[in-house]
């Protein structure tokens, strides 16, 4: 269990932004799907970015949608915890705290 006593290494703005960045993700995740069969019906024109994208999506789809959901799902994790063990081997902190006067 993670006290409250300086074991969170990531700042209010970071757990913010992890959290959000992974609930995009999940949301992509659960959209893989939709974007393969809409590629497959002749939705997006040939020749356009979204095209190529959604042709690497509509060939790799399980992929994409597995990465979607864990990366998602670590991001979250890290984020509602405050602690994020990548930058604990790495030794980083964006949870400073201010000076005491």
């Amino acid at each position: 269990m993670i006290k409250e006593d300086g074991n969170f290494n990531l700042s209010p703005i970071e757990r913010i932004i992890r959290v959000a960045i992974g609930l995009l993700l999940f949301y992509f995740g659960l959209k893989v799907s939709t974007i393969s069969e809409m590629f497959g019906s002749g939705y997006y024109q040939n020749g356009t970015i979204s095209f190529l994208f959604a042709n690497i999506i509509a060939r790799y789809q399980n992929i994409f949608r597995i990465l979607g959901w864990f990366l998602g799902f670590v991001l979250v994790f890290t984020g509602a915890n405050g602690f994020s063990p990548t930058y604990k081997l790495l030794h980083i902190n964006t949870n400073r705290k201010p000076p005491l006067l």
